[in-house]
């Protein structure tokens, strides 16, 4: 069952565990290739991050590619031939739809914190404001496993938690915040560093979880029996990293390599660590500890 592999990076077949289809390096390089395409059609073209293409926000795009995906999942799963692709194609469509969800209603999150008297000015204003774009990813994604007949295992969401990715995140979280704190926390004087924190822990939460959802958890065991451990992680690496690209255009060009490297190993790093521990707690604790850092570090600087 492809819902309970577990396969190491390399690939290869764990005692005990179900072993992944085997294919050619060359059909596993195609689709990597296929795939990668489908990823930038929704993570880099369908973002609604940034403005960067006409595409960018729009709800026509978000739902023609949606529609696009579902109906070749649909076809997939009717053909003996092309079956075994057809819950990748769903994944898609999955991730296609967050897409226009959140076209469709990201933008009344400002009415929404403007009820409670809040600004986006504000640390809780973006801390929640992030807190409610995680609703518009997380919501969809679950609804919609769920549709399709998986099980939220299928996400790498369990009611058991492994306790070494548990402890590893745990220990990476302290180790962020101790470290933000000791060169950005003199940025902050002491009845402002405490709301920051807890704030900052809100915002990284929230975005940790619904990225780690949304560009991992959705596609990692979809992905491993069609391109292997390494082609899945690699993968997933590359279209998280382009969802980030374009804050480069934020950032001085002198940076801009160190941040490409910077998103590739995030990715890389919670997606080995999401299949070694068949669990997204752990990726979702690492990645959660980078946003904090990030949050406290430039609120200092500002």
């Amino acid at each position: 069952m492809a819902n309970e592999l577990l396969i190491n990076f390399n690939g290869k077949q764990e005692p005990g565990k179900e072993a992944p289809a085997v294919t050619s390096l060359a059909h596993r390089a195609g689709l990597f290739v296929v795939f990668l395409i489908c990823s930038l059609a929704i993570f880099l073209f369908g973002s609604n991050y940034y403005k960067l293409f006409p595409t960018n926000g729009n709800g026509i795009y978000a739902a023609i590619l949606s529609a696009v995906f579902l109906t070749a999942a649909v076809l997939f799963k009717r053909s003996k031939k092309f079956v075994k692709y057809w819950q990748m194609a769903y994944a898609f469509f999955v991730a296609a739809v967050v897409n226009l969800v959140s076209a469709l209603f990201a933008g009344y999150n400002s009415a929404i914190l403007q009820s409670f008297g809040l600004s986006l000015d504000t640390n809780q204003g973006i801390a929640l404001a992030k807190l409610y774009d995680a609703l518009l990813v997380v919501i969809p994604i679950l609804v919609l496993t769920r549709v399709s007949g998986a099980n939220l295992g299928s996400l790498f969401l369990k009611k058991g938690i492994n306790k070494w990715g548990l402890g590893i995140g745990a220990l990476v979280l302290v180790n962020y915040l101790t470290s933000v704190l000791i060169f950005f926390g003199t940025g902050y004087s002491m009845d402002k560093l405490g709301p920051a924190i807890v704030w900052g822990a809100v915002f990284a939460f929230s975005n940790g979880f619904l990225e780690e959802l949304w560009l991992r958890g959705l596609f990692l065991k979809k992905l491993i029996t069609l391109i292997g451990g390494t082609g899945t992680v690699l993968l997933t690496s590359v279209w998280f990293a382009a969802l980030h690209f374009t804050s480069v255009a934020y950032l001085p060009a002198v940076v801009v390599p160190i941040f490409v490297v910077n998103t590739i190993t995030l990715g890389l790093a919670c997606g080995i660590l999401m299949l070694k521990t068949d669990s997204i707690w752990g990726a979702f604790l690492v990645h959660a500890a980078a946003d904090l850092f990030l949050f406290i570090a430039i609120l200092a600087i500002h």
